[in-house]
C-alpha cells in the first residue's frame, strides 16, 4: 500500500541516489581531468628513459670499438649516441677521442670545446683538448691548456709532463728543463716525470745528469725496456762502461721472449773495447752482426774488435765486408785504411785512404791515416799536406796538429 509519505520518501531517496551518482561521475571527471597530463608526462619520461637507455648502449658498444682500435665504428655509434641526446657529455668526449685517434685534430678540437660548455672546469676533458691542439701543430694554445688542467688539480703529473714536451717541441729545451725540475719533488712515484728529465739533462749535453734521472725511472718502473735502453745510453756516453754493461745485460734478462736489439750488443761491445777487453768486445760485436749480417756498422766494429787483438788480416776482411754493404761507411774505411798500414800494405792502404778522403773530405782522422801512408811510403812532402788538410778539416782535432807540427822541415841552421 502506497501513500503520499511513501512516494515523499521514494522521492527523496531518488534524489539522494541522484546526487550521489552525480558527485562520482563529477570526481571521476574531475580526477580524469587531473590525470590527463600526469599520464602524457609520464609517456614522455618514458620515452626518454628509453632514449637515454639506447644513447648509453650505444655509448657503450662506441667505447667497445674504440678499446679494439674500430675507430670508425666507434665514431659511427659516438654520433648515433649523441643524435638521440646531444648533451650527452661522455659520447662527445668520446667522439673527440676517436677524432684525435684518427688526425681529425680540427674535428676533435671542435667537439671537447663543445663539451667544455657542459662541464668548463672538467681536467680530463681540458687534458684531451690539450692533445688536440697539440697534434695539429697549436703549441702555443697547447701549452696554456695543459698548464690550465694543472691548475685544476696541482696534484697531477701528466699535464706536467705534457707541456714540457711541447715546450721542447716549441725549441725551448732549457726552459722546458727548469719547468719540470721546479715540479720534481711532486714526481713521486711517476716515472714518466723522470724519464723526460733524462731526456732533457741528454739533449742539454749533461749525460752524467740524464743517466740519475733514468735511474729513478728505472727504479721506479723496473719492466720498462725503454727506460733500461735509456740509462744504458746515458751512462755509455757518461763514461760509467761497466754500469752501462750491468743495464744492458739487465734488458737481455728482461727481453728474453723478443730479444734485445742489435745496437745494444754493439753498445755493449764498445763498453768492452772502452774497458780493453777486446775479446769480450768481439763477442758482443758477434751477436749484433748474427741479429743484423746485412748492415755494416756490425763488420765495422768486428774489424776494429779484430785490430785491437792485432788480428789485422780478420779486421781487413771484416772492414772490407762492411764497405761491401756501405761503400761510405766512414768507421768501415778507418779502420780498414789503418788495418792497411798497420799490416804493411802501404800501396793498398793509399788506395783505400785516397778514395775514402774524397767521400769524406770533412774527416781529419782520415786525412792523418793518409798522411801517415805516404810517410811510410817514403814521401813526407804528401805527408805534410794531408795533416795539414785534416786540421784545416777539423781545427781543434790535437793529433793532426801534432803531426803537422812534427812534419814541419826544420828551420835552416838547426839540424
Amino acid at each position: 500500500m502506497t501513500g503520499p509519505r511513501h512516494n515523499s520518501d521514494l522521492r527523496t531517496a531518488r534524489a539522494t541516489v541522484a546526487r550521489a551518482v552525480g558527485g562520482v561521475l563529477l570526481t571521476a571527471i574531475l580526477l580524469a581531468g587531473c590525470n590527463a597530463p600526469t599520464v602524457a608526462q609520464a609517456k614522455r619520461d618514458a620515452k626518454q628513459r628509453w632514449t637515454d637507455a639506447r644513447a648509453a648502449v650505444l655509448y657503450g658498444v662506441g667505447v667497445q670499438h674504440l678499446e679494439a682500435g674500430q675507430l670508425d665504428y666507434a665514431r659511427n655509434k659516438a654520433m648515433e649516441a649523441l643524435a638521440l641526446q646531444e648533451d650527452y657529455l661522455e659520447a662527445r668526449v668520446l667522439l673527440g677521442k676517436v677524432y684525435i685517434e684518427q688526425g681529425y685534430y680540427d674535428l676533435a678540437h671542435r667537439e671537447l670545446e663543445t663539451a667544455l660548455t657542459l662541464v668548463p672546469e672538467s681536467r680530463d676533458v681540458l687534458y684531451l683538448l690539450a692533445v688536440a691542439q697539440e697534434k695539429g701543430g697549436q703549441l702555443e694554445e697547447a701549452l696554456k691548456t695543459y698548464r690550465r688542467t694543472h691548475a685544476l688539480d696541482p696534484s697531477q703529473t701528466a699535464p706536467i709532463v705534457a707541456a714540457a714536451e711541447v715546450l721542447v717541441e716549441l725549441g725551448r729545451a732549457r726552459e722546458a728543463q727548469l719547468y719540470l725540475d721546479s715540479y720534481l719533488p711532486l714526481a713521486g712515484s711517476d716515472p714518466s716525470m723522470y724519464e723526460l728529465s733524462g731526456r732533457l739533462a741528454i739533449m742539454q749535453g749533461d749525460p752524467v745528469q740524464g743517466a740519475r734521472h733514468f735511474q729513478r725511472a728505472v727504479d721506479l718502473d723496473p719492466q720498462n725496456g725503454r727506460y733500461i735502453e735509456a740509462l744504458g745510453r746515458a751512462q755509455f756516453h757518461a763514461g760509467q762502461h761497466e754500469a752501462a754493461l750491468d743495464t744492458l745485460r739487465e734488458l737481455q734478462r728482461l727481453r728474453v721472449p723478443e730479444g734485445v736489439p742489435a745496437w745494444a750488443y754493439i753498445m755493449m761491445g764498445d763498453c768492452q773495447m772502452a774497458l780493453r777487453r777486446p775479446a769480450d768486445a768481439r763477442d758482443a760485436y758477434q751477436q749484433a752482426r748474427d741479429l743484423d749480417p746485412q748492415q755494416a756498422g756490425p763488420w765495422s766494429s768486428l774489424a776494429k774488435a779484430a785490430v785491437a787483438m792485432g788480428d789485422l788480416p780478420r779486421a781487413i776482411l771484416s772492414a772490407r765486408r762492411a764497405l761491401e754493404l756501405d761503400a761510405a761507411s766512414t768507421d768501415a774505411l778507418l779502420v780498414l785504411g789503418y788495418a792497411l798500414v798497420r799490416d804493411g800494405q802501404v800501396d793498398e792502404a793509399l788506395a783505400v785512404l785516397q778514395a775514402a778522403t774524397r767521400i769524406h773530405p770533412e774527416s781529419g782522422t782520415l786525412h792523418c791515416l793518409l798522411g801517415q801512408a805516404h810517410a811510410l811510403r817514403g814521401d813526407p812532402d804528401a805527408a805534410a799536406k794531408c795533416y795539414s788538410a785534416a786540421v784545416r778539416a777539423e781545427p781543434a782535432n790535437a793529433v793532426a796538429r801534432e803531426l803537422l807540427a812534427a812534419a814541419a822541415p826544420a828551420p835552416r841552421g838547426v839540424k
